[in-house]
């Protein structure tokens, strides 16, 4: 997903997912700039709304929480010594 430019792909792995973003975003980019041209600022300023900003960066936010609270890592029982 490119919020900066509100461009999704569909794929089957994240991998995939990556090269096909990059190919859609250098596809848009170059067409707002040769056959849009009148238009490119809009195009090229065009965002995704914003309630897929709160959702991607809460989902984002819940991911990191998520992993912080599963205690991976070891918790220290006493503070450190300065």
């Amino acid at each position: 997903m490119c919020l900066d430019l509100d461009l999704v792909v569909q794929a089957d792995t994240a991998e995939q997912a990556k090269r096909l973003l990059r190919e859609q975003i250098r596809a848009y980019v170059e067409e707002a700039m040769t056959v849009d041209v009148e238009h490119a600022s809009e195009l090229l300023s065009r965002k995704a709304p914003m309630r897929y900003f709160a959702a991607y960066y809460g989902i984002k936010w819940f991911n990191h929480a998520k992993r912080w609270l599963s205690y991976e890592a070891a918790v220290p029982l006493f503070p450190a010594k300065a």
